[in-house]
């Protein structure tokens, strides 16, 4: 099936899972003649970046999800987009946003897709909430003609709880991808100076990392724990944002100038490739986490918890280590194992790049989504 003049909307909540996800795929769209926008809310750092992608952008109206109210609104806001558009094809982003954008859908567009980067309801959770977020998944899923899932659990919860319309398919896919090759690319000692020179970074001590949200389900409080009992033997660097920034880099400070919190940088992938150990103690409900495919991807091992997703893409002993939710010393004695073997944190990142390479890579990841796409459509035109 040709894709030419096809018509598909990209929505999320915020700008930042379009920006740093979805873009590939668009772009992939695009080349084949497909015209695709993008919609989300005017709120964070990434909107203006994603608004300057070369993409028609609609701007959706800000609030909290915690007022009623917002949600009418933007339900009411979604409705107009869609019969203005006239779009053959609408793929969701983040829960939220993705409920109320299906139940909005419903008689206005041709065939819509759920991306989950991490369905809401999680083993973890207790019963009441993970029933709950179970049943609105049901519900929306009447609406729903294909659900883009990216681990195991997800998959099997899609299949046994049937979050499609009859007639719907779910699809495990290899998450959102990595550039492979860009992110094997050791980084020459020119660019490796000028990192540590931005980032206040000692060249003679190793790097911990982590890159992602801050948000109480990330834990980053676990690893200035970890940063506490090490000393300055490494430096350490946390890069995101969210509500817990503020109070996460205020502990930082105190614990030394070899612990930085900053936000969002567009030298992301250098920190990676500088990086000695990736850290990611989240029990969130993730989907694939990029930032673990990124350090894979880097050569570099990684410390997580074990929590859908992340085993996903760590294999303990072999790629990194994984241990129980929550369990701080745990997380903080595989850390400490792997700085004092050189030779055994080298090999794991080496056979880490080596699955990554073969089951990750951006290209395949974005093949999986369009072809899905294609089949979407064609099973809503053949009824």
């Amino acid at each position: 099936m040709t894709l030419e003049n096809i018509r598909i909307l990209q929505i999320a909540n915020e700008a930042g899972p379009l920006r740093l996800f979805v873009l590939p795929v668009c772009d992939a769209l695009k080349a084949q003649g497909a015209q695709v926008e993008l919609a989300c809310m005017e709120d964070g750092p990434n909107f203006a970046p994603l608004a300057a992608a070369g993409y028609p952008l609609h701007a959706i109206p800000r609030g909290s999800w915690k007022k009623p109210t917002h949600w009418v609104c933007v339900y009411r806001h979604v409705r107009r987009l869609l019969k203005a558009g006239r779009y053959d094809l609408m793929v969701v982003h983040t829960p939220v946003m993705s409920w109320i954008a299906r139940y909005a859908s419903r008689g206005l567009v041709g065939a819509t897709m759920y991306v989950a980067h991490g369905l809401p309801f999680t083993p973890r959770q207790p019963w009441h909430v993970r029933t709950a977020l179970r049943m609105i998944e049901q519900f929306a899923g009447r609406y729903t003609d294909a659900v883009l899932v990216m681990n195991e659990i997800d998959e099997h919860a899609c299949r046994r709880y049937r979050l499609t319309r009859p007639g719907g398919f779910c699809m495990k896919i290899p998450g959102v991808g990595v550039n492979v090759d860009a992110y094997a690319q050791p980084l020459d000692d020119a660019t490796r100076r000028q990192i540590d020179a931005e980032f206040a970074l000692r060249p003679d001590k190793p790097l911990l990392l982590y890159l992602g949200r801050f948000i109480p389900d990330k834990r980053p409080g676990d690893i200035l724990e970890l940063a506490r009992r090490l000393g300055d033997r490494a430096d350490f660097l946390l890069a995101g944002e969210g509500p817990l920034w503020d109070q996460i880099a205020a502990e930082a400070r105190k614990i030394g100038p070899h612990v930085h919190v900053i936000g969002w940088t567009d030298k992301s992938a250098d920190l990676v490739r500088r990086c000695t150990l990736a850290l990611f103690p989240s029990i969130f409900r993730e989907g694939l986490p990029r930032f673990l495919l990124e350090a894979a991807a880097a050569g570099k091992p990684a410390i997580a918890y074990d929590v859908r997703g992340n085993c996903d893409v760590i294999q303990h002993g072999a790629t990194g280590a994984l241990v129980q939710p929550e369990d701080v010393d745990a997380f903080c004695s595989e850390a400490l194992n792997l700085l004092d073997d050189p030779y055994t944190c080298q090999h794991l990142g080496a056979h880490a790049a080596g699955l990554i390479r073969q089951d990750f890579g951006i290209a395949r990841s974005v093949q999986f989504q369009v072809d899905c796409i294609r089949t979407s459509l064609q099973n809503r035109r053949a009824n």
